[in-house]
């Protein structure tokens, strides 16, 4: 009977502490939410509305880009596909900025609020999926909520900086086979995946910003 036990114990233990510490991590991010003041909520609606711009005319150059190919128009597609890779390629470098002035920042605050992993189901790249992953995985070793908050950033980071490369692969693959082939038909999915991730991305680099905020709030109060 003992040994059945302390089986059962050494089996269910972790699965009891991780879902203990889930609850207790959902308990304090409710009680840092009341830190974000209306001046980090004005700077937060900022960013999201500087962000969703870019993102928006990236969408526009990709859906014309198809539409364009749809009315057998190769040049005016190859055209626009150009300028969706090159707005990639202006948005990642601005938001690895953005998360590396995160970073430094959280160093600069007594205590970080909680943050979530990123999650690989997220995510439709596989090299984007993969780096999200190894967040996840990494995220429940570390020990202190500052220490995951710089992982996530530094994860977000290398994943917009992959973007660039991608798009611009699959870019060059519908140049070469043409955008009409059935052959480029991968390219064109990668294309729509990518994104997908670079607005999943965007989002979760938006909520970083938010638990900064929330942070250097509380540091604020702590001062006062």
């Amino acid at each position: 009977m003992i040994w059945l036990f302390l089986s059962t114990f050494v089996i269910g233990a972790p699965v009891l502490l991780y879902l203990v510490g889930r609850h207790s991590e959902r308990a304090l991010a409710q009680k840092w939410e009341l830190l974000l003041t209306p001046r980090g909520e004005r700077q937060y609606q900022e960013l999201e509305q500087r962000m969703s711009a870019d993102l928006e005319l990236t969408e526009m150059a990709y859906t014309r880009a198809q539409a364009a190919c749809e009315q057998g128009s190769p040049e005016q597609t190859m055209a626009l596909l150009d300028l969706g890779c090159e707005l990639i390629a202006q948005f990642s470098p601005t938001m690895m900025k953005s998360l590396a002035a995160m970073t430094v920042l959280s160093r600069m605050v007594s205590a970080v609020a909680p943050v979530q992993p990123l999650r690989g189901r997220q995510f439709e790249l596989r090299q984007i999926a993969s780096l999200a992953s190894l967040n996840q995985l990494v995220h429940h070793f570390l020990a202190t909520t500052a220490e995951r908050f710089r992982l996530r950033a530094m994860i977000l980071g290398r994943c917009f900086a992959l973007m660039p490369r991608i798009v611009a692969h699959s870019t060059g693959r519908v140049r070469q086979l043409g955008p009409e082939t059935i052959d480029v038909k991968p390219e064109w999915d990668q294309l729509r995946a990518a994104r997908h991730d670079v607005r999943v991305l965007s989002d979760e680099s938006l909520e970083t910003f938010r638990v900064l905020l929330m942070s250097m709030a509380a540091e604020r109060r702590d001062h006062a």
